[in-house]
């Protein structure tokens, strides 16, 4: 009873700071403390939130650990696995309302404003297609491949697929480096030509591939990194914007 009383008073103490002062006002491990209260209503959460800082370097890998991870260390169960990922899931679907939408994406930085909160703490790689309309205008963002940190695999024909059922004539690829740097490869140059090699054939343009890592992004044809689709089957550099 001594024991419980002691961690009630401890959370009522951390609630009150937390409405006069702010989560910011917490530390890194006492944020994750507060956090698990939810799932883990009548024990000590304070070990455990040590232990995932531990576990993970930082508050952030934390937060963007997939669930199966986040099971490993001892103490976090399906229940705060799961809670912990669905908090980042929100705040990546949060930064995704707050997106403006109908504004033309012509210029790179506003495609890297828009493309940025696909990738929120997103430890795979992955790759987009977002389709525009003749103004340029966001029209869906497809997702058109997931794979391990530093590779993904492109589904062609299920691109081709994807990119006739709509009225979209150009787009704007988009994926991350989780665990490098805002440049492109050699890797992701020729992955760029063989999709613009696919859409082509439906009259498809690739106007630009934007790399992002972390809070970093880049655009390849403001790098003249983007390679030109000709039906000849040359590739030439594309002037920068």
């Amino acid at each position: 009873m001594a024991a419980s009383n002691l961690h009630e008073n401890h959370r009522a103490r951390m609630q009150a700071r937390v409405e006069r002062d702010g989560l910011e006002s917490l530390a890194e491990h006492e944020a994750l403390e507060y956090l698990l209260y939810l799932s883990i209503p009548r024990m000590d959460t304070n070990e455990l939130a040590h232990r995932l800082i531990e576990h993970f370097g930082d508050f952030c890998k934390v937060m963007e650990a997939e669930p199966e991870e986040l099971a490993q260390v001892d103490g976090i169960g399906p229940k705060s696995a799961h809670l912990i990922a669905t908090v980042m899931a929100y705040s990546r679907y949060y930064t995704l309302k707050k997106r403006v939408t109908r504004q033309s994406l012509r210029k790179a930085e506003s495609a890297i404003a828009y493309v940025k909160p696909l990738f929120r703490g997103i430890q795979n790689e992955q790759l987009y297609l977002i389709l525009l309309d003749d103004a340029c205008r966001p029209m869906q963002d497809l997702r058109i491949a997931e794979g391990v940190p530093n590779r993904v695999t492109v589904d062609t024909r299920k691109l081709l697929r994807a990119v006739a059922r709509t009225n979209s004539t150009c787009g704007i690829l988009a994926h991350n480096h989780p665990s490098g740097l805002a440049l492109p490869s050699e890797a992701d140059r020729l992955t760029t030509y063989r999709i613009m090699e696919v859409t082509g054939q439906l009259g498809f343009t690739i106007i630009d591939h934007i790399i992002v890592a972390g809070e970093d992004a880049c655009s390849m044809l403001m790098r003249g990194s983007l390679p030109e689709y000709r039906a000849d089957g040359g590739v030439v550099q594309a002037a920068s914007r």
